[in-house]
């Protein structure tokens, strides 16, 4: 049971990062698309040179703060999985632990059973 444990630990770290990789990778899309919207759209539109460059200040900085808070946001939403995993690993590790101790709890047990049953197979015999 723990060899399958530590196969599916394995396989859901596996899957994480795929998508920490396909969150990245949608982050750098939205950004290089709404740059290049922003862009298209401002250098078609019929206005003078000083305003397309206002707009291309106005529009980079739009872009820049939702870039940030997508990331932000992103970063956030990593942080509280990798808390989350954390959690379960140390549980996970408190339960071995509790495992291993009553193990050693039983075997304890049984050699304390056994030595009770020596005794009195001893006394048995003395009495005889």
């Amino acid at each position: 049971m723990r060899l399958n444990d530590l196969f599916e630990n394995k396989r859901r770290e596996r899957e994480r990062q795929e998508k920490k990789e396909t969150a990245k990778k949608v982050a750098i899309g939205t950004a290089i698309g709404t740059v290049i919207g922003a862009v298209a759209g401002i250098l078609t539109a019929p206005k003078s040179g000083k305003e397309t460059r206002e707009d291309i200040v106005a529009k980079t900085k739009e872009t820049t703060d939702n870039v940030k808070k997508t990331i932000g946001e992103s970063v956030d939403a990593i942080k509280e999985g990798e808390k989350q995993v954390r959690r379960g690993i140390k549980e996970r590790i408190e339960e071995f632990r509790d495992r291993d101790l009553i193990e050693v709890e039983i075997e304890n047990l049984e050699e304390n059973v056994e030595d009770l049953e020596d005794m009195a197979n001893t006394e048995e015999n003395e009495t005889m």
